[in-house]
């Protein structure tokens, strides 16, 4: 299922921090960048690029929850009250209709390619910086670029409803009357803010995984043991690094990270996260 990644914030130009073969060290912090693989000085080829159109693109989110409580008190068998309070809070978030000019690999990253990426001095470095083994990189295969302005409105609301009730002793008479009495109050808060965006912004970015086989069942996309074997200056015995497609099971499964993230399903097949 493709994934998508959601950067901080929509101030990212398309020419960027955040493009195709851009190496940083985790989606969640895509300014922080190891190396820029699409300068013809890295020395490494990466796969022509496909560029593809999606028209009228917009997105809803919208999330409410509440909670109830509620309790029944009686007063020596003539008298009863009740207390019953409704606490509600909901969120929601929208993105204006915007043509989005979707960038990616027209070709996977190949075992080749990711071992010599791996070997880049920089990469090597922060591949070897974990605490629970190697780290991974990660490797921008695909942006959304919003080729225009579009509306953010970002909504959040509040409210709480408190009820009393309550009853006395009958009172004597041809016809025995019961009092009661209910009282009730609602309060509700809503706040809305938006903005338009710059022309031309990222709107979301894909990666690709580079990293060390990890214990137990793998799923590897790409791997070369002869690229491994007559390329790159490393221990003949040491396993190749993988390549595989940057899904939130890869991000819950690195441990040199905390992940705290928010996952949206966009249309049928797509995922979108944002940390």
């Amino acid at each position: 299922m493709p994934t998508w990644f959601l950067p901080p914030d929509f101030t990212f130009a398309a020419d960027g921090p955040i493009q195709l073969g851009t190496v940083i060290a985790h989606p969640k912090k895509p300014t922080l960048v190891l190396t820029t693989l699409s300068s013809p000085d890295s020395g490494i080829t990466l796969p022509k690029t496909s560029i593809l159109t999606e028209t009228n693109h917009s997105h809803v989110k919208s999330h409410a929850q509440s909670n109830g409580f509620s309790s029944w008190m009686q007063f020596f068998a003539v008298a009863s009250a009740s207390v019953k309070t409704d606490v509600g809070s909901s969120a929601s978030l929208r993105y204006g209709a915007v043509d989005h000019q979707i960038h990616s690999f027209a070709e996977p990253l190949t075992g080749e390619t990711a071992l010599k990426i791996a070997a880049l001095p920089v990469v090597q470095q922060h591949m070897a910086s974990g605490l629970w083994g190697k780290r991974a990189v990660y490797v921008v295969s695909g942006v959304r670029i919003a080729k225009t302005s579009f509306t953010v409105e970002k909504g959040t609301g509040a409210n709480s409803t408190v009820e009393l009730s309550g009853s006395g002793p009958p009172i004597s008479g041809p016809v025995p009357l019961e009092l009661g009495v209910s009282v009730a109050h609602h309060q509700e808060k809503t706040v809305t803010d938006s903005y338009e965006t710059a022309p031309g912004i990222v709107f979301a970015y894909r990666v690709h995984v580079i990293r060390y086989k990890r214990a137990g069942v793998e799923t590897e996309l790409f791997q070369s043991k002869g690229a491994f074997m007559t390329g790159s200056g490393r221990a003949d015995d040491e396993e190749p690094p993988v390549v595989v497609e940057g899904t939130k099971e890869e991000l819950d499964e690195d441990l040199e990270e905390e992940n705290d993230y928010t996952e949206t399903s966009i249309g049928d097949d797509d995922v979108c996260i944002s940390f």
